[in-house]
């Protein structure tokens, strides 16, 4: 555990040495927290709004049926424009996402729901791996990569504090999804943040790739 440890601190302070990259971190934490948090909470939302439980895990079921098309259609994508473009999708429709459910009322609207972050879900984590490769430097992927994987493991935190904060300080279910709206819009301007520091970015020796922007 304590080389564990230490070999995280050292990989910290290499990361810090990329500002393009800890900005990204920033980003990807909040808009993954997000996701994470639709996800996990989506079933507690529906019967909360009393709608059947085998209704809400068909809806989960799927989220993941449409959601392997759905990916290696933003990769292509990604390919042809940019992995930032994707991203940016992903996000937009998780902001759209957390209003609709404000508003929703039936099974059939969550089957909507669920349609709609099947077709972004895995493709906006895909989008998040293919930028952030472009970004790193190329000798030390193994290293940043287990970095980032990290910071998606702590990605399920401020989602579920905000949505019981704001239960707790509402009283209405219909206020606390919105509440993850935070998180994407924040991640959003992050991201914004992340990509103008990319572009202005001098990479030396090759370190960052000067396509991440």
């Amino acid at each position: 555990m304590r080389e564990g440890f230490e070999e995280l601190t050292r990989t910290f302070k290499e990361v810090r040495k990329y500002r393009p990259v800890i900005l990204f971190l920033l980003a990807y934490w909040m808009y993954i927290d997000g996701v994470n948090t639709i996800m996990k909470m989506a079933v507690d939302y529906g019967l909360a709004l009393g709608f059947p439980a085998d209704s809400l895990i068909s809806g989960i079921l799927m989220i993941q049926f449409i959601g392997f098309p759905a990916t290696l259609l933003f990769g292509a994508l990604g390919d042809r424009i940019s992995p930032l473009v994707g991203i940016f999708v992903g996000i937009g429709v998780y902001c759209a996402v957390t209003f609709y459910a404000v508003f929703m009322t039936s099974v059939s609207e969550f089957y909507l729901m669920a349609a709609a972050i099947g077709c972004v879900q895995g493709a906006t984590q895909a989008m998040s791996r293919s930028y952030y490769g472009r970004l790193i430097p190329r000798d030390r992927a193994g290293e940043f990569f287990g970095f980032y994987n990290m910071m998606g493991k702590f990605a399920a935190v401020l989602g579920p504090l905000l949505m019981g904060t704001t239960a707790l300080l509402t009283g209405n279910s219909r206020m606390a999804i919105l509440s993850v709206a935070l998180l994407f819009a924040g991640g959003a301007v992050m991201l914004v943040i992340a990509a103008r520091a990319a572009r202005n970015a001098t990479p030396a020796a090759g370190s960052l790739e000067t396509s991440a922007g």
